[in-house]
């Protein structure tokens, strides 16, 4: 619907005078409750002070495509009649609005271009942001800019600041070309920053207008929701009534996607950036749950009063169960019903063998159910009474058997909270509950009883999920960015027209920008009388969730296929938001809810196959047909790969032996208790016109052994596609892992398959279960089975333990004379599995990349309320086998992002940080930034940093021993003096959560621990004794996220697409050239990707010792340590050099989504791009040899000969002193 941009001319702009307010007109402050209005401008301090490469692409992007045609020149407004939304309630809205009541309904249509800009009069408009953010909201004001410079290039426009407060407080700014040009198609409401105040009191009226006066404001613009909207009508009505020539006019803003009045007003704008964003996020989960099918991955979406994003991302990703709030107040639903509804599901999908899933569900879901409605409203009645005390035994006497039931019902956490966590009123805190925790508590309870009757054998794990404030100021879609441009230049028509008590209204959306239709809506025709605080009110009636009726095509169409959905596995990958539009079509696609309105048709559910059985695991091969647009047109791209894999074929590669390697040189005698030969030769491919003896009948496997990766299906297609030229040869998946190769559960991977999965996310198509191959028993079921395969070749990939146990199999598999090699391919999230030789892991830009864009939405979504702090975990090496964890992941979104602190856990080890030092440096920054008036931030914390705080060490080191789970009670008294002392210090979500089952290896599973919730409790406590002292007076409002798994299944990067390809090809090599005990690896990552250099590193190469036990008596194996952010390497150096600004401003960087195409799709992570190349480093040594060799022949001049061995005879002292054990994490072995 959008054409191409086509540039326009400069724009021009004239800085505006601002006279002051007379005296005689100043409100007379008497013994008013608030100061007399500033009339003057506030020099202007938000611009953005950096840009993602992304950013500015976005920002270079001609906003004039985005302009419908109506609205070139000087349009006509026709003017109607508007039909009221209530003919009860029209003449009580008459009487409300007696000056405004018969505005009339305005359409333009196309008018002369004759009329020369300079014969028409320049405006002066104003525009406020009211509420919370949404997505396009610069590109409302962008469109409202450019319209009143076109209508005369000397209008001039002021913005208020942080809503409307800023209005009758007088605080505003000019708003100049140079401002306004750094803001367009950006996300956010920075530019000016919004708030939630409302033009309700006298003075506030009086002030509104004062201000406006002053000012000389022809018009004002209020960009906001229904209240915001209704609010904008009622102060039209007053300016009128009181003759100031200031009108208002409104645009329809909300994610919630609730201010909708067909056919004027079709959509609110941020409803589909929003709803993109969260349905990414839902994809990727999608793809976790069929990664390691046994998790049930229950969403909680933001809309509180409509479920309208929960169906629209419902119908974007098609998950097993949506539940919709209006149907559950329809249908009188009880939270048992529910419950039971949701079991019988999960019951029903286990008879399957299906113990995963995916359920979506709105956050207001719980207000919908009437009995919790009655529930709530006698426990705020029973409470507030004398008498009752809030206790469940007091409670439950005083509430009718009816409502004492429901109470009963409740899971014991649910029924503490709604006891304990109340309103400053006193009344409970609906919208704090967690309604998918609550769900899934009752479900659990459910299963279990019918676990007890002998009607469930299942397993019901669930990951809970909340998404909300990482949609609220992303980068607007194309849609969003048109939309809001057409509804700001639509805005500005209408105040140049002179009109007031509109509403923006652009309509036509299925067709062409430039053939969209404008004009506006009376907000008085679409208001309805509503009983709010005792009071009757006009408001804009919400659009909730239509179930029946003219507007009920969205979810008509998910109620046909949603029984289906229930047990199939159905899910639509949606994928990041694209914003090529010359090569990507899915970047203009509009609302799926918009499209079904306007009368398209949904597309039907593709053709699932039957899953078949394969040991624990399902395994299901969809077809390229059947996945989403954006995955069919990803799926077409074409693998980039190094010249020496130019051909693809393996019959035009060769192996270069470089040199003999070799170990550290003090653990050489230990390896050799381990390994037959620790000498191997670094391999190099190389290109060839013909290699002689092409192996032919190759059967290479493979098993995905470590953790959910972006790029793992690419490394399939780079296996399967390598070995087309080798005749007979076939490529074979493991089925569910390391337990699909003991169970031989095998199956064929054609290069179709695979290409069905290239650009795909997550370990979907083979899934995995458990990265461990270590005891004899199990090396001897992994040979067994190669053996009864009859494999030639064995590719296992995964991080630092897969790869450890890659070494130990090629060694165990030598010793029996098996014939098959086996490879191994770095591959994790977390970054950790790199080295010398190994650059980067798969996975890692991609997660990188999907992490960032969530932090960088939230960072702005704070610089735009400016009354938050984020406190945000982000996932890392936690859990990899490492005693103190990498943070690797943390480190490189912080450079993408620029928070205004990182909390990384290398440097806290290093400064060996108490908990208490770590709070003071936390809360100081914090302090520091109210002192400048800036009462809000961004932090982010390394998943494992409580492990490198040395109290929390040994706490965690000593329940180690118990046996888990566990309960404090048992705990408590088993403790050290000083352990026992600081658990008891603890927060008891935080006790609990370290009592909780362990993972794999009998480690801590961090993971688990909400890191971030217990800083911000702690910083709140310290800052609260700071402003007792006297010495804080800022204010302090946390809000707590954990980003992980809604990122290491995204769909991969072109980066990640083409390392993993590249990866799986020169593995392919490998193992049908019998290279055995080798890794796979690509150096020059730093490099276009044609100079790329693939070769293989035999695994004693990049094998360490640890230190052995301080009585001497153990020493544990040599294995690949997971690798720590370097303090001294060039990443963190380059974040320590940005680190004291992004404290104390607000620096902040979207990368926005990982796009897919277009110039952006080719900017690779910072931790990659900076580091050295060890491989060419080595090069370059023996370049350096052999030219020393070559000048110090027989013959040469004696003073060459000496300082030559001099010189050499000096280096080699020195590296006897270098020759030492290297930084390593000890690895966490059961």
């Amino acid at each position: 619907w959008l054409k191409l941009p086509k540039p326009l001319g400069a724009r021009a702009s004239q800085r505006a005078t601002f006279p002051r307010l007379p005296p005689a007109d100043r409100p007379n402050r008497g013994e008013a409750s608030e100061m007399a209005p500033k009339t003057e401008p506030t020099p202007y301090t938000r611009a953005r002070r950096a840009y993602s490469a992304l950013q500015k692409e976005r920002l270079s992007a001609e906003c004039g495509a985005y302009l419908p045609a109506v609205l070139e020149g000087c349009p006509q407004a026709i003017k109607k009649q508007a039909i009221p939304a209530s003919e009860k309630d029209a003449e009580t809205i008459k009487g409300l609005f007696p000056s405004t009541y018969d505005t009339p309904l305005v359409e333009f249509t196309a008018g002369s271009n004759g009329e020369a800009a300079a014969s028409r009069q320049p405006i002066k408009v104003g525009v406020v942001l009211s509420g919370g953010q949404a997505p396009g909201g610069h590109n409302v004001i962008a469109g409202i800019f450019d319209g009143i410079k076109q209508w005369n290039p000397d209008s001039e426009m002021i913005g208020f600041l942080d809503g409307p407060h800023g209005i009758f407080s007088g605080n505003f700014v000019e708003i100049t070309s140079e401002i306004m040009d750094g803001f367009r198609n950006t996300g956010g409401f920075d530019m000016l920053g919004s708030g939630r105040h409302k033009i309700e009191t006298d003075e506030q009226f009086e002030n509104s207008m004062a201000v406006c006066n002053a000012i000389g404001l022809d018009g004002l613009v209020v960009i906001g929701g229904d209240d915001s909207n209704t609010n904008g009508a009622v102060l039209a009505e007053y300016f009128k009534k009181h003759g100031c020539k200031t009108k208002v006019v409104g645009a329809p803003k909300t994610i919630d996607g609730d201010l909708k009045c067909p056919p004027h007003i079709p959509i609110s704008f941020g409803f589909d950036t929003a709803c993109k964003t969260y349905a990414t996020l839902v994809g990727n989960v999608a793809v976790d749950a069929l990664s390691a099918q046994k998790y049930y991955h229950i969403v909680r979406l933001m809309g509180r009063s409509a479920s309208n994003i929960a169906l629209e991302v419902a119908l974007l990703t098609r998950p097993n169960a949506c539940l919709l709030g209006e149907e559950v107040a329809r249908d009188k639903k009880s939270l048992r019903d529910l419950t039971v509804d949701l079991a019988d599901m999960i019951q029903e999908r286990s008879k399957a063998g299906k113990d995963y899933g995916v359920i979506v569900l709105p956050e207001g879901l719980i207000e919908f159910i009437p009995e919790f409605e009655r529930l709530m409203s006698e426990l705020n009645d029973k409470l507030a009474a004398p008498g009752v005390e809030a206790t469940e035994e007091s409670v439950l006497k005083a509430l009718s058997p009816e409502n004492a039931e429901c109470f009963k019902y409740l899971p014991e956490f649910i029924r503490a909270q709604l006891l304990l966590d109340r309103d400053p009123h006193g009344n409970v805190q609906v919208t704090k509950i967690e309604t998918e925790k609550l769900l899934a508590a009752t479900v659990s309870a459910e299963l279990e009883q019918r676990r007890a009757a002998g009607s469930y054998k299942g397993s019901f794990k669930a990951q809970f999920h909340a998404y909300g404030y990482e949609g609220r100021a992303g980068m607007p879609t194309i849609f969003d960015a048109s939309y809001c441009y057409a509804l700001g230049a639509t805005a500005a028509t209408l105040l140049a027209h002179g009109l007031t008590g509109l509403i923006a209204s652009v309509k036509n959306l299925l067709a062409p920008a430039k053939e969209w239709q404008c004009g506006g809506v009376p907000v008085t025709s679409l208001c309805v009388i509503e009983r709010r605080k005792g009071k009757d009110k006009p408001v804009i009636r919400k659009a909730l969730t239509e179930l029946e009726g003219p507007m009920s095509q969205p979810c008509t169409a998910y109620m046909k296929i949603r029984d289906e959905l229930r047990m199939l596995d159905a899910y639509t990958i949606p994928g990041p938001i694209q914003y090529d539009m010359e090569n990507c079509e899915a970047s203009t696609d509009i609302p799926m809810t918009l499209q079904l309105e306007l009368g398209r048709e949904m597309k039907p559910l593709g053709k699932i196959p039957v899953p078949k059985k394969m040991g624990d695991f399902l395994y299901a091969p969809q077809a390229v047909e059947a996945r989403s647009e954006l995955q069919q047109w990803r799926s077409a791209r074409k693998h980039q790969v190094p010249a020496s894999l130019t051909e693809k074929s393996i019959a035009a590669v060769r192996l270069h032996e470089v040199q003999a390697t070799m170990c550290a040189e003090q653990d050489m005698s230990y390896m050799r208790k381990f390994f037959t030969s620790i000498e191997a030769p670094l391999i190099e491919l190389r290109a060839t016109e013909g290699r002689d003896n092409v192996p032919q009948n190759q059967r290479i496997g493979i098993v995905f052994c470590g953790r959910q990766a972006p790029g793992c299906h690419d490394l399939l297609c780079g296996v399967a596609d390598m070995l087309r030229t080798s005749g007979g040869s076939k490529v074979f998946g493991f089925v569910g892992g390391t337990h699909g190769l003991f169970d031989k559960q095998a199956v064929e991977l054609t290069p179709e398959v695979c290409k069905a999965y290239a650009g795909t996310g997550g370990l979907e198509l083979l899934g995995r279960t458990v990265d461990r191959l270590k005891t004899d028993e199990e090396l001897e079921r992994a040979r067994a089975a190669c053996e009864e395969l009859q494999l030639t070749g064995l590719v296992l990939v995964g991080g630092a333990r897969t790869n450890t146990d890659a070494a130990y199999v090629a060694e165990h598999f030598r010793k029996q004379h098996s014939k098959t090699a086996v490879v191994g391919v770095p591959c994790g999230i977390e970054g950790n599995m790199v080295n010398e030789f190994v650059e980067a892991s798969i996975g890692f830009d991609s997660a990188a990349k999907a992490v960032a864009q969530l932090v960088g939405n939230t960072a702005i979504d704070g610089s735009s309320a400016r009354k938050y702090y984020y406190f945000l975990r982000i996932i890392d090496g936690a859990a990899t086998g490492g005693r103190i964890s990498s943070s690797h992941l943390a480190l490189e979104v912080a450079l993408q992002t620029k928070p205004n602190m990182l909390l990384l856990t290398e440097e806290v080890d290093e400064k060996r940080l108490s908990l208490r030092e770590l709070v003071k440096e936390v809360a100081d920054m914090v302090a520091g930034r109210a002192a400048d008036g800036n009462n809000f931030g961004t932090i982010l914390v390394a998943e494992g940093l409580l492990a490198a705080i040395p109290e929390f060490r040994t706490l965690i080191s000593e329940l180690e021993g118990f046996p888990m789970p566990n309960t404090p009670e048992k705990v408590i008294p088993e403790l050290t003096q000083w352990s026992r002392a600081l658990f008891q210090t603890l927060p008891e979500f935080i006790q609990k959560q370290l009592l909780l089952e362990r993972q794999s290896n009998a480690a801590l599973q961090m993971s688990q621990l909400e890191t971030e919730r217990l800083l911000a409790w702690l910083v709140e406590d310290e800052l609260s004794q700071r402003k007792k002292q006297g010495s804080f007076k800022g204010s302090f409002s946390p809000v707590c996220q954990f980003i992980g798994y809604q990122a290491r299944c995204s769909v991969p990067s072109d980066f990640d697409s083409d390392y993993a390809y590249t990866l799986g090809a020169t593995s392919a090599v490998l193992a049908a050239s019998g290279m055995s005990g080798y890794m796979a690896v690509v150096s020059d990552l730093s490099q276009p990707v044609q100079k790329w250099r693939a070769g293989g590193v035999p695994f004693t190469a990049i094998l360490s010792v640890a230190g052995a036990s301080a009585a001497g008596a153990f020493r544990p194996r040599p294995a690949i340590f997971p690798h720590r952010v370097d303090l001294e390497g060039a990443a963190f150096k380059s974040w320590c050099k940005e680190r004291e600004d992004c404290a104390k401003f607000e620096m902040y960087e979207n990368p926005g989504p990982i796009q897919l195409s277009g110039p952006s799709s080719g900017v690779v992570s910072t931790t990659i791009m900076s580091k050295f190349s060890y491989l060419r480093e080595l090069e370059d040594l023996r370049k350096h040899m052999s030219a020393l060799a070559s000048r110090c022949r027989p013959g040469c001049d004696p003073r060459t000969v000496r300082v030559a061995t001099q010189s050499l005879a000096t280096l080699n002292s020195i590296l006897d002193e270098l020759a030492g054990p290297s930084e390593a994490i000890e690895q966490r072995e059961k």
